[in-house]
């Protein structure tokens, strides 16, 4: 019955390893090199006057699309959810040639990375899901209720890029929108706060031609996902732990 037991658990963790080390967009070595389809937005756009950018007529709202590096066919399992970062370029369908980063631009200061980690942790939907693709579907992970809402965020997010991460009426970065108003008042939360949420994981997508983006993976703290090297290493520990128990028995017997 033992035996049966730890074989039951070596299969678990093994599969464990194997699920999570394979197929998604986040997945892989870092950096890695892919083909982004850019799919339009997500959860609707609202109109915006900025400045700042090449065009000071935008569309705010979260884009979403997908992020193949098999050099096939995006799957459907490519799926995500991402936002602008670069307000000197324009979006493309593609697919086109981008490269994945872990991490945020090392041109963002400390100060402006923590409230970037604190505005998703307070208003990015549904974030216990954590992944935009799970279990053979698209997740509401990052899915805003409304257009206004995810035009908001990415006000919001244009703001501590752009801008002095405080005020969208002021230089060097400016909005105006229906939006504007819900985007600074996340934005006067966040500022009111300190400290650094765990639990996200943040990943640029970067072009030499087109928008470079922003997307997002959550996991919650105590509760984390490891890394590929770390379940192998757990998968290891498990093997390690039924040999030894293995051992014990006949030593006893």
């Amino acid at each position: 019955m033992r035996t049966g037991f730890l074989r039951l658990v070596i299969a678990f963790a093994c599969a464990l390893a194997a699920s999570a080390a394979f197929g998604d967009a986040f997945v892989g070595p870092n950096p890695e090199g892919g083909k982004l389809t850019w799919s339009g937005f997500s959860n609707g756009s609202v109109g915006a006057t900025i400045t700042g950018g090449i065009f000071s007529g935008v569309s705010a709202g979260q884009f979403q699309g997908y992020f193949d590096t098999d050099g096939g066919s995006a799957e459907a399992d490519d799926y995500l959810r991402f936002f602008c970062i670069d307000i000197s370029h324009v979006a493309s369908g593609g697919p086109n040639t981008y490269t994945r980063d872990i991490g945020l631009p090392g041109s963002l200061s400390a100060a402006k990375q923590a409230e970037l980690a604190r505005l998703f942790d307070e208003h990015y939907p549904n974030k216990t899901i954590g992944t935009y693709y799970s279990g053979g579907a698209q997740t509401l992970f990052g899915s805003f209720a409304t257009a206004n809402d995810s035009a908001a965020f990415q006000l919001a997010v244009w703001e501590i890029f752009f801008g002095d991460g405080t005020d969208l009426t002021a230089a060097p970065f400016t909005a105006s929108s229906t939006a504007e108003s819900t985007a600074q008042g996340w934005l006067d939360g966040v500022n009111g706060e300190s400290g650094t949420p765990a639990g996200w994981t943040f990943y640029t997508f970067s072009s030499e031609t087109y928008q470079d983006y922003l997307s997002v993976e959550y996991t919650t703290p105590l509760l984390e996902t490891p890394e590929p090297g770390t379940l192998f290493l757990l998968c290891s520990a498990v093997l390690a732990f039924a040999w030894a128990a293995a051992l014990r028995r006949r030593q006893t017997a």
